[in-house]
């Protein structure tokens, strides 16, 4: 990407039209012509501000023209006299001249008109920063072997093009967004937040490395403290295995401390002991000295049976623990076990966002806004071989099952996923 932005200092800016009531008052192909005028020891940011000085310039000797339209010749004959004064006042002019006076009005609407193009010159919207986004995109292929990272040249066409979908819904993905924001702030020349000294990081699993470095390059006098736990990534999955070493290339080693946790003090020894065997690959994890009782393994025979297994575990949680969280994978899987859990007469709260209060009682919780919370008996719902077939949900089963203090049921619908099969069976009961 900054390569590619480098590139823009000689050809390829998109811009749009920069339009008043309805017409083209700037065309683009003018304010490219305007914006490659400067020679090449403009960099993006001087450059940038150069063309907003000439665009400004243009607009106040349009107003000129402006003035003789009809138009405005109609709006000043429908002022009022309160208007009127307030212009006058507001430019600190009496005219007796008729003439004059006409002049001296028209050119106070046509600056009023004009105000909105004005900030759009200010605020650089005449960037396409939707067209430039794409038009880079587009430029990959020619600035990296795109086999080199196992993607294919048709793959990466099909990504663009779902892109430009969701572009023209207003909408851009997480993974995008990054990208977009980086890319916008390299066409403006924006150099970061140099008065911020220290930034504090959590959950930093979640944060891929071009974001991380985004965050560095938007604030580069920064010292950084990047706190979390791998092993609960949800977000970015198999890439936060490569994190630590991404992130020894984005910062120096003689200036950078690496310090590993591996002591779990949030669940009973039981717990941990289970959980750790739940990550193949995981950390060392060190179990602290609280006793309890094995994690229970229970196998349903249909969704009616499970949804009975729950409500059971959660009566029964409810009467040693003053809250219960069932944890599903999605917010569909919980909203409809909620619905499930009304009809056989329990109670129970959909956490449906981040800010959400966390009741007392049972609560139903989706694993992505489980994250960072802890509970004193989780139910882990659906843990079946369908919702959880594979690899790629190793790290949030982790994560969903490390949520528990004391109390640690998981309830699976006929087939129990194989992510469970690397755990030992003497570290849980089944039920």
């Amino acid at each position: 990407m900054s390569a590619y932005a480098n590139h823009l200092n000689t050809e390829d800016m998109r811009f749009r039209n920069l339009m008043f009531n309805g017409k083209v008052l700037i065309p683009k192909e003018k304010i490219r012509d305007i914006y490659y005028q400067f020679n090449e020891n403009y960099n993006l940011r001087n450059r940038l501000s150069a063309t907003r000085e000439a665009l400004l310039k243009i607009l106040n000797r349009k107003v000129h023209v402006e003035m003789k339209k009809k138009w405005v010749e109609e709006a000043v004959q429908n002022l009022s006299r309160e208007e009127i004064m307030q212009m006058h006042q507001d430019g600190g002019e009496e005219i007796l001249n008729a003439d004059k006076e006409f002049n001296f009005l028209a050119r106070r609407i046509v600056i009023k008109a004009f105000r909105r193009v004005q900030r759009q010159i200010v605020r650089n919207h005449f960037l396409s920063i939707n067209n430039q986004f794409v038009h880079m995109l587009r430029s990959v292929p020619q600035i990296l072997a795109l086999d080199q990272y196992g993607i294919d040249s048709d793959t990466w066409k099909q990504d663009i093009e779902a892109t430009i979908g969701r572009l023209k819904e207003g909408r851009l993905s997480l993974a995008d967004a990054t990208a977009y924001i980086y890319l916008y702030d390299l066409m403006t020349g924006k150099r970061g937040e140099k008065d911020i000294r220290y930034l504090f990081i959590d959950e930093v699993q979640d944060y891929s490395a071009f974001q991380l470095a985004f965050l560095k390059f938007s604030f580069p006098r920064a010292k950084f403290t990047l706190l979390g736990d791998l092993n609960q990534a949800i977000f970015t999955h198999e890439n936060s295995r490569k994190l630590l070493g991404e992130l020894s290339n984005m910062f120096p080693a003689d200036k950078t401390r690496v310090v590993q946790l591996t002591k779990s003090y949030r669940s009973t020894e039981q717990i941990t002991n289970f959980t750790k065997h739940i990550l193949t690959n995981g950390e060392e994890i060190v179990p602290f000295n609280r006793q309890g009782e094995l994690p229970k393994i229970s196998i349903a025979a249909g969704i009616d049976d499970a949804v009975e297994r729950v409500k059971t575990q959660a009566e029964e949680n409810l009467a040693e623990h003053e809250t219960t969280a069932i944890i599903g994978k999605t917010l569909k899987e919980c909203r409809q076990l909620s619905g499930k859990l009304a009809e056989v007469g329990v109670r129970s709260t959909l956490i449906r966002t981040e800010n959400q209060r966390l009741v007392k009682g049972i609560i139903i919780v989706p694993s992505y806004l489980a994250k960072g919370l802890e509970f004193d008996s989780v139910i882990m719902w659906d843990a079946s071989r369908a919702c959880y077939p594979d690899e790629r949900d190793r790290q949030l089963v982790y994560t969903i099952c490390t949520r528990a203090m004391h109390r640690l049921t998981i309830v699976a619908n006929k087939k129990l996923s194989p992510i469970f099969e690397t755990v030992p069976k003497q570290e849980y009961q089944l039920a």
